[in-house]
């Protein structure tokens, strides 16, 4: 069994996709936001990021993930969309694990996140073009930190995805 580090920009997939995995490979399985949570005084994470600013956040992540690798011989952790702006912790995970980028295309992520409200990351005047450059940025470091890289298409069934990462994940022999 192996650490698998699931990556990929913000509701593209990571922790469903990491979930369902992990139940077909009898793995444990973790989300980082869950982990960050359990170690703050706060009533989500989006609230201490707001509250405290992403620093702050991104050492909280770090700390987080750092002891719940050292604590588990083999897992799936679904990380932030944010974990590419944190060096600290791609190296940490490329250091002790698998990186997997869960990836999609750029025009079909926008207006899932939307759904969900417009996050602190996006620029509330120009949603499109702040998108884009938050996209391009992340998108490039992922790809670059990434031991495995699965285009996820668009948005669909999701067991059916589940079956198809993990087919990916054995083929390459993470699995």
């Amino acid at each position: 069994m192996a650490k698998l580090y699931f990556t990929g920009i913000k509701h593209s997939g990571k922790t469903t996709q990491a979930r369902l995995v992990a139940q077909l490979l009898q793995m444990p399985h973790a989300d980082s936001d869950d982990l960050v949570l359990s170690m703050i005084d706060s009533p989500s994470v989006r609230d201490f990021y707001r509250e405290h600013g992403k620093d702050a956040f991104m050492e909280k992540e770090k700390e987080a993930v750092m002891a719940f690798a050292s604590a588990n011989e083999s897992f799936i952790l679904s990380l932030g969309g944010g974990a590419a702006d944190n060096a600290h912790l791609m190296r940490f995970m490329a250091q002790t694990g698998r990186i997997v980028y869960l990836a999609r295309a750029e025009k079909d992520m926008l207006p899932v996140i939307l759904k969900h409200g417009i996050p602190a990351f996006l620029d509330p005047d120009d949603l499109e073009g702040s998108f884009s450059r938050v996209f391009a940025k992340r998108d490039s470091i992922y790809r670059d930190m990434a031991d495995l890289t699965i285009d996820l298409g668009p948005y669909g069934d999701r067991e059916e995805t589940a079956r198809m990462v993990m087919m990916k994940l054995k083929e390459n022999g993470y699995a």
